[in-house]
């Protein structure tokens, strides 16, 4: 009897081994390029020219009567700098050259990292920091990714804060099941601002006053910016569209990397809204984005028209657009954004590419992320071009 006991429960291990399962992919991205900003011109050799560089670890298992547990763990990494990828995960350039400013390119686990169930006939649910919807919304709109020519973080933002970020600290979130190529989107991630406020330290590691994100696994360790959102996609045959609505409550929070805790006074509203239509070797894209705040500081509506054509191994690609702000002392003024590429497939997995964006930031919109103030001069003006190699595995 013990020995069946046994050879049953090595039997029953073995077929849950067998029912899951964990795999590596990701991508790998760099080349020349080249930067003018501010009437000022700088080369080299940078990454992510026309995709993220990243590892991801996933993860399912079977759980038995169509649902199944899934992780996903993103590492994001820069494929051209050593110290990006050692340094702090605040990148504060104060102790050593790998506390550089650029140091968190490389950080474990910087990207997406969530956790969760998933089921054909109830939906899925996911915790950990998990992507807004707002993100597919941008990537149904446009063929760039959120690289050069994009327009990501150039014309358009994925959230209010100052570094758009694509995701959420502390959230969960929830996708319907798919009804006639519909599917729904519930996202959450809690405001928390009951932490302790202490006095700004200048010598500090993250050179900061309150943390705005709950770097923690403690809930309300620190304060946190509220999220929500809410987001509808459909793809059915040629047709693709999907539409988002993220809102976030920066009232009493400061934002994330703001130094001092210098705190927040304004709810954001950021609403996205994309479409697509493939036609034979062409596809023709559209993406307009709002984003407003209740005290009327910030009203801006951008809006951009894309396509591709593919030809043989060549992939071809445009993006035209502008942005126009109504608040401010930017009331009435526009800002324009044009982006060019093309992909050369050297397989399934690799390509050579070159991608080039220009932006002539008029309204004052331009991301905080890609504004490199390090650079002098006063132009309005802001351009990329790069030309490189991507390798997917």
């Amino acid at each position: 009897m013990k020995k069946t006991l046994v050879a049953l429960a090595a039997l029953a291990a073995t077929s849950a081994f067998a029912q899951s399962s964990v795999q590596l992919d990701g991508n790998v991205d760099a080349g020349y390029q080249s930067v003018n900003y501010k009437g000022n011109s700088v080369t080299g050799v940078a990454g992510n020219g026309s995709s993220t560089s990243q590892l991801n670890v996933r993860g399912n298992e079977d759980l038995g009567g169509g649902l199944r547990a899934t992780f996903r763990v993103e590492t994001d990494w820069n494929m051209v700098s050593n110290l990006a990828n050692t340094g702090t995960s605040t990148g504060v350039n104060i102790k050593s050259p790998s506390d550089s400013i650029n140091g968190s390119g490389g950080t474990f686990g910087n990207g997406e990292v969530r956790l969760g169930l998933e089921s054909a006939t109830y939906g899925q649910i996911h915790f950990g920091a998990v992507n807004y919807n707002t993100l597919g919304t941008f990537l149904t709109g446009q063929p760039f990714g959120t690289a050069i020519g994009s327009g990501f973080r150039t014309m358009y933002i994925n959230d209010a804060q100052g570094t758009s970020q694509v995701r959420a600290e502390n959230a969960v979130k929830y996708v319907t099941p798919t009804f006639s190529g519909f599917q729904g989107t519930l996202y959450k991630s809690n405001k928390q601002d009951k932490a302790t406020k202490v006095a700004f330290d200048a010598k500090s590691v993250n050179n900061l006053n309150t943390q705005p994100n709950a770097f923690s696994t403690a809930v309300g360790a620190y304060d946190q910016v509220g999220t929500q959102e809410l987001g509808l996609n459909y793809a059915n045959g040629p047709w693709a569209a999907s539409y988002s609505a993220l809102k976030q409550d920066f009232v009493g929070i400061s934002a994330v990397n703001a130094s001092a805790g210098a705190a927040g006074t304004a709810v954001y509203k950021v609403n996205t809204l994309a479409g697509a239509y493939t036609m034979g070797n062409a596809k023709f894209m559209a993406l307009n984005q709002s984003n407003t705040t209740d005290t009327g500081s910030v009203k801006n509506s951008a809006t951009t028209l894309s396509a591709t054509y593919t030809l043989g191994q060549t992939v071809l690609m445009a993006q035209t657009g502008s942005l126009k702000s109504s608040a401010g002392a930017s009331d009435g003024k526009k800002s324009t954004f044009t982006g060019f590429g093309a992909d050369y497939k050297l397989s399934k997995m690799s390509a050579l590419y070159f991608r080039a964006e220009s932006v002539n930031d008029e309204a004052g919109a331009m991301n905080a992320a890609l504004t490199p103030a390090a650079i002098k001069g006063t132009d309005t003006k802001f351009a990329r071009t790069a030309l490189g190699l991507r390798i997917g595995f």
